[in-house]
């Protein structure tokens, strides 16, 4: 008797359980039948299901939908996992390299290809969009050119001394950096081996940060160095000088006479 009521309070306290955790709970409960339906009893559904709502196998009760990845139903073949759901199909993936299928099926999405979405994030396709919309309040972000945050500042060096020049700029869609030196078509390093460029996202959302490094400095790096970026909307650039002196700092020549 004990152990009757114990089970019947623990599955009534499981019914918030996601789909995945609940496919033998599902068997135990419907048993052989589904019954009448009574949707006073149904369990409640949370509004923000990532992959949308199906109804239970007995067409009484509604219920999160399996998400892509996760194990479910194929059409007639059992009730177990459960269904999936918007612009997902119930099938089973081939391993390229074994070539034999995974035992249980798993939700896949029907349409392929990556898709932006309005939070600034590239997702593997539209299902994946959708499961993060239901989970996190997506705001639309207005598109925007190239704006400079932190231009590079002019500098200046002795020859033979290495010098650094940074730039970050916001944009969406994120922005392409590069580096120009006035009265040269080309964009730097080229195939000047003393010049280095290195680029990375951030440190803001949205931002792209750039360096350009000269080591070695020569007389002839004197001049205007520009950070030019650009994305579909339009270009910006900020524009700055360097200036090269020749020989040492008088501190480095009195610390090496030291």
């Amino acid at each position: 008797m004990c152990v009757s009521i114990c089970v019947s309070v623990w599955l009534h306290s499981s019914l918030g359980l996601p789909p995945q955790h609940r496919g033998w709970l599902r068997l135990w409960e419907e048993g052989e039948g589904c019954g009448e339906c009574d949707e006073h009893i149904c369990p409640s559904v949370p509004d923000n299901c990532p992959a949308g709502r199906v109804q239970d196998n007995c067409g009484c009760c509604d219920q999160c939908a399996n998400v892509e990845g996760q194990q479910c139903d194929p059409d007639g073949a059992q009730k177990f996992y459960g269904q999936c759901g918007e612009g997902l199909v119930c099938q089973r993936k081939v391993k390229k390299k074994s070539r034999r299928a995974d035992p249980e099926p798993t939700c896949v999405c029907q349409e392929k290809g990556p898709v932006c979405g309005s939070d600034g994030r590239t997702y593997t396709n539209v299902c994946q969009l959708r499961e993060a919309a239901s989970l996190h309040a997506l705001h639309c972000l207005d598109t925007q050119p190239p704006r400079v945050l932190r231009g590079p500042r002019n500098l200046s060096n002795f020859t033979g001394n290495d010098i650094i020049f940074s730039c970050e700029v916001s944009a969406y869609p994120l922005p392409v950096l590069n580096w120009r030196k006035t009265g040269s078509d080309q964009y730097l390093p080229g195939d000047d081996p003393h010049i280095s460029v290195q680029l990375r996202g951030g440190p803001q959302r949205y931002s792209v940060s750039t360096w350009l490094q000269i080591e070695g400095l020569l007389v002839s790096d004197t001049g205007v160095y520009s950070c030019i970026s650009h994305n579909s909307l339009g270009e910006t650039s900020a524009s700055i000088h360097s200036y090269v002196h020749i020989g040492l700092p008088v501190k480095t020549i009195n610390d090496s006479v030291a």
